[in-house]
């Protein structure tokens, strides 16, 4: 462990103390350093900094080397800063509370400690803040969340911060500039993709996105949140995020066509986190009916209703029909009352990612 003092002490003690061990006063300092008795004044009294001429002239006048000087001014002034950075932690240890700290610590984004100073440290640089009132506030309005779900927004800030690492860390993946005409022709093989369930399909479904611009990543929920999805735009590039959880394949790739609407359809500077209830916002509503008539155009899907024929059979063939996952209909249907919640629960495939 590193000693990390409690207590500032200036360089200037340190050069008093020398000129005692010498026997010499400051005016004859003055003189040998060509400073003036104020200024040698100033450094004793800790008014004024050892700057590096100061340093050189203090080696040549008293010994010790010019760097000695510099480092006791140095860590001064980051016990200094230490200590003020400590001092507005201690103020914030109540926000703590507010965020998912034993998660994160799961998740190795933070270290484990149960003071509560150093977790708002840890969580300062988790973050990227320097104080955990800046964390940007969650607009709920934008969020879609089950209506049993009551989360946490400190925790669904965690849970975006995660996806905002992982985008900064993109590995093995170049992502070209944002072309919102070439995103729009990529949809219809972005569709046939809900076919895929094996391994691999979330890696190609990456890079397909990040070929038009577009970054893609799946973050674990935090427990509570259930958050489903969010959009937002960093350096000028749209960051789409899906939630692991439940990893059933027609929420998933709903979610995904959700936020990629609303990629296509507003605004660079909003923020968009994916949640269900009854109260949408206008735009929560035309992200939903993208996704809906992107999935299963809006033609195709009233020529399957009038039919009447909601067998598996039916649903099956019609699927293979569209080139797109059997669960998505079901997920159609059930949505719009046309099955009762239960119905071919054995067609909501589960996704394979990490």
């Amino acid at each position: 462990m590193v000693y990390q003092p409690s207590k500032a002490i200036h360089p200037g003690v340190t050069v008093q103390r020398t000129l005692d061990s010498l026997g010499m006063t400051q005016k004859r300092l003055a003189e040998r350093t060509g400073l003036s008795e104020k200024h040698i004044s100033q450094i004793i009294n800790g008014e004024a900094s050892i700057t590096a001429d100061t340093a050189f002239l203090l080696q040549n006048a008293v010994g010790g080397a010019a760097s000695f000087w510099l480092n006791l001014d140095k860590n001064h002034r980051e016990t200094l800063a230490r200590i003020e950075q400590d001092e507005r932690a201690a103020q914030e240890e109540s926000l703590v509370a507010q965020f998912p700290y034993s998660e994160l610590v799961k998740r190795n984004k933070v270290s484990k400690t149960l003071k509560k100073s150093e977790r708002v440290l840890e969580l300062w640089r988790f973050f990227g803040v320097n104080s955990l009132t800046s964390i940007p506030d969650i607009e709920v309005a934008a969020y879609r969340k089950g209506q049993t779900d009551e989360s946490k927004q400190g925790a669904i800030a965690a849970w975006l911060r995660c996806g905002e690492i992982e985008f900064m860390e993109y590995k093995n993946i170049e992502l070209a500039e944002y072309d919102q005409s070439s995103l729009r022709k990529l949809l219809p093989k972005l569709r046939e993709m809900t076919q895929i369930m094996g391994n691999g399909f979330f890696e190609a479904t990456q890079k397909m996105l990040a070929e038009v611009g577009v970054g893609l990543v799946a973050v674990q929920y935090f427990p509570g949140t259930k958050a489903s999805g969010a959009t937002r735009w960093i350096g000028g590039k749209p960051l789409v995020q899906v939630s692991t959880y439940g990893r059933d394949a027609d929420k998933m790739w709903f979610t995904l066509f959700h936020e990629i609407g609303h990629v296509l359809l507003h605004g660079k500077k909003d923020q968009f986190i994916s949640f269900t209830d009854d109260g949408k916002s206008p735009d929560e509503m035309q992200a939903d009916a993208f996704a809906a008539s992107t999935l299963i155009p809006d033609n195709v899907y009233r020529a399957f209703i009038v039919k009447q024929d909601f067998s598996e059979l039916a649903i099956k063939k019609f699927a293979k029909e569209q080139k797109i996952n059997p669960g998505i209909v079901v997920g159609r249907l059930k949505n719009d009352k046309w099955l009762t919640f239960g119905s071919y629960q054995h067609l909501h495939t589960k996704l394979e990612m990490n």
